[in-house]
């Protein structure tokens, strides 16, 4: 199999090496994360069943859209976890922790979700929603707040917060000027310290990635199913099934 031709096969083949390495390594959670993944495509299906409801309910349309993305980050950070592009891969799981931060704050609150979406998007309820939700007048707009501290205010959930905001400054290591993932591809000649042209495979580093992607598809289900749970009776043994591996597996990552 190639990927890139016939002048890129040197770092096709230590892509394809690592790629065997992880799969080998941990086995159960890379089949894990691979069931997660088929199942966050299949569960789209019941935004189907829903959709007569979108015209009154604004945070049902963008946390479909939401959940997409994140199926589809999810899988990106997939492969680079594969390919041992570990910093690569914790900037795109960033994003899919954000997603999930806006999911469950567009749950509770059905008009930050309207303003959220485009002005053109907005054009597309019913008057009576537009009433409803479109007084402020505001489209597409941003959330820069610290939403985990919103989201998780209640005391009962000071520890999943705890949780979500230790994972939360991890990731933004891998954002921030220092891009601590270049770290990863940094090596010696003698003295010199030089950049490794490509990735190798890390145990450590690799043991690290695989739990936090497990982590983020399990918060991604939650905050999905919270949205969706009315519709999702065709899917709960399948979902249960998943989280069952889940909770089998993540002890391992949990210090």
């Amino acid at each position: 199999m190639i990927l890139f031709g016939s002048k890129l096969t040197e770092v096709e083949s230590r892509l394809f090496e690592n790629l065997e390495k992880t799969k080998k390594v941990f086995p159960e959670e890379t089949e894990r994360i691979e069931s997660g993944l088929a199942l966050m495509r299949d569960v789209t299906q019941v935004t189907q069943n829903a959709m007569n409801d979108y015209k009154t309910k604004p945070n049902l349309i963008t946390n479909h859209n939401l959940f997409a993305r994140n199926r589809q980050l999810l899988l990106n950070a997939y492969f680079c976890l594969l390919c041992s592009s570990y910093g690569t891969q914790f900037v795109i799981l960033r994003v899919v922790l954000e997603n999930n931060f806006l999911m469950r704050l567009f749950k509770e609150n059905p008009q930050f979700a309207f303003e959220w979406l485009s002005e053109e998007m907005q054009k597309r309820f019913p008057e009576k929603t537009q009433s409803k939700y479109g007084k402020s007048g505001i489209s597409n707009r941003i959330f820069k707040v610290d939403l985990s501290k919103r989201i998780f205010r209640d005391i009962a959930k000071k520890k999943a917060r705890g949780e979500i905001d230790d994972i939360r400054k991890q990731l933004s290591d891998y954002i921030h000027p220092n891009f601590k993932g270049w770290q990863e591809l940094l090596g010696r000649n003698g003295q010199t310290e030089i950049i490794l042209n490509m990735p190798r495979f890390v145990s450590a580093n690799s043991e690290k990635a695989v739990g936090i992607t497990l982590y983020m598809i399990q918060l991604s289900f939650k905050a999905f199913v919270e949205s969706f749970r009315d519709y999702l009776l065709p899917f709960a043994d399948q979902l249960k099934e998943w989280q069952d591996g889940y909770y089998k597996l993540i002890p391992r990552y949990i210090n």
